[in-house]
């Protein structure tokens, strides 16, 4: 379909005449037709009520992106590290990968893992503003014995729990570095899904509307059967309405209570920041965890485990006694203050 027929179904400086001629085009056609676009959201609904077949293409699960990397430089000579880093990037299309290939192609005699590293990492600065994904990089390898839930809530019965039911929302909160991101990454592995995590500042817009629009947009193109949903920050969305001042403010928490309640996949919301969170979203949560600093055991057998290279390893006296001190010490710091007390 040309760019004009796409303008005009939009509306945009569309005649009656032009309207009525492509509905007489979209009923009366004997021909079957396959009309293809990459948003639905302006065109007039007129036009979207006459399509016999609706088709959403969503983001694909890692297991089938993996396969498209396969088919595009399973050829190449690449090590699967490559081809792995590839298919963990969820941005990544077809056509991307199509283009490294060619570019592969174009210049046989330089190092294959280069080129295609070279012409994919150009085509996502161009199209999503940076070489690759963002990841948080984690300063302590994490173990789930490390957690410290509030209310002795045990992290192999949440697993249990969403993997009968197949769904359910939950609220991590608590401090940097207690576990929450960690946490989920670990609940993904043990349900057999791919962790799908986004931030707040990949969703808020300057432009209003824009922002629900994003978060809409989030849960309709997450596989609610092969996925794990995560936001983070999500205190930046869920502000208490009573305290709103804008129109905006109040849109927000609607559309993303709206998404959470009709979701029928695992939703997890994290923040560092509990207080001042709207009421009517925390009875949505099903799991609410309080993720904490570490217990005195837990900082001793962290601090073992990083500074003396086994959690059982003896400590010395008094870097015990300094230990106890550090009351709000979480695994995120852990590996800083291990380095301080070794090195003083």
């Amino acid at each position: 379909m040309s760019d004009p027929l796409f303008s005009w179904m939009r509306g945009r400086g569309a005649t009656g005449r032009h309207k009525g001629w492509m509905n007489r085009i979209l009923e009366e056609n004997p021909v079957p037709a396959i009309w293809v676009t990459n948003a639905t959201d302006c065109f007039d609904p007129a036009f979207l009520r006459r399509f016999l077949l609706p088709v959403a293409f969503v983001q694909p699960p890692r297991s089938v992106r993996r396969q498209m990397v396969e088919s595009h430089f399973g050829e190449c000579a690449v090590p699967p590290s490559l081809l792995d880093e590839l298919a963990d990037d969820a941005v990544l299309a077809p056509a991307q990968l199509g283009s490294a290939r060619r570019l592969w192609e174009l210049l046989p005699e330089a190092p294959p893992e280069e080129t295609i590293r070279a012409g994919v990492t150009a085509l996502r600065t161009l199209l999503h503003g940076s070489p690759s994904p963002r990841r948080r990089r984690a300063d302590t390898g994490f173990d789930a014995v490390f957690l410290n839930l509030a209310g002795g809530v045990s992290p192999g019965a949440i697993v249990r729990a969403l993997s009968q039911h197949g769904h359910g929302s939950l609220c991590f909160y608590g401090p940097p570095g207690t576990g929450k991101t960690a946490f989920a990454e670990i609940l993904a592995e043990a349900l057999d899904r791919e962790r799908v995590g986004r931030q707040a500042s990949d969703l808020l817009s300057p432009f209003v509307g824009e922002t629900e629009q994003n978060l809409a947009r989030l849960f309709l193109e997450c596989d609610p059967s092969q996925s794990v949903l995560l936001l983070d920050e999500v205190d930046s969305f869920l502000t208490d309405r009573r305290q709103a001042q804008r129109s905006w403010e109040r849109t927000q928490v609607n559309e993303l209570l709206q998404q959470m309640e009709r979701y029928p996949g695992i939703f997890i919301a994290a923040t560092n920041l509990m207080s001042g969170i709207d009421a009517a979203a925390l009875r949505r949560f099903d799991f609410k965890l309080h993720f904490r600093a570490l217990t005195p055991a837990q900082r001793l057998a962290l601090f073992a485990r990083e500074a003396l290279g086994a959690a059982t390893a003896p400590v010395p006296a008094d870097l015990i006694y300094a230990l106890e001190g550090l009351q709000g010490l979480t695994p995120g710091r852990s590996r800083a203050s291990a380095r301080c007390s070794v090195s003083g």
